[in-house]
């Protein structure tokens, strides 16, 4: 249902044709610079691009990459479930920063939290 839910997210709130990114898991060092230098390639081609950036230091340099091509920064937050989340931060330790909620101060243009994700959700601007 997680599974679903997040596909029709995704196709009903991002922009169509946008370039998913995630931080690669076989950079250990410097992966934030290296997923910001990822994410300023792409917006120079002038496609829109939707970073999943779980820690805030990884938000900051993708944040700076974006600053660089004027680029609109629009985040969505939504809770964790406090189900599963231990076994999440053996293999991903930035996870753990997902309940520390954005802030729209911290540079967003926008800033929604996606609430209710596992019933039919809705936004909420923060």
């Amino acid at each position: 249902m997680a599974l679903r839910l997040a596909r029709t997210f995704l196709e009903r709130e991002l922009p169509a044709g946008a370039v998913r990114v995630i931080p690669d898991p076989a950079v250990k060092r410097h992966r934030d610079q290296h997923l910001a230098e990822r994410v300023g390639r792409i917006l120079a081609d002038g496609r829109d691009v939707v970073v999943d950036a779980p820690s805030r230091t990884t938000r900051r340099a993708v944040m700076t990459a974006a600053a660089g091509h004027r680029a609109r920064l629009i985040g969505y937050w939504a809770r964790p479930p406090k189900l599963g989340m231990p076994w999440i931060l053996e293999y991903e330790p930035e996870y753990s920063q997902l309940s520390r909620r954005p802030r729209k101060a911290d540079g967003f243009d926008a800033l929604f939290e996606i609430v209710d994700p596992e019933q039919e959700y809705r936004l909420r601007e923060l």
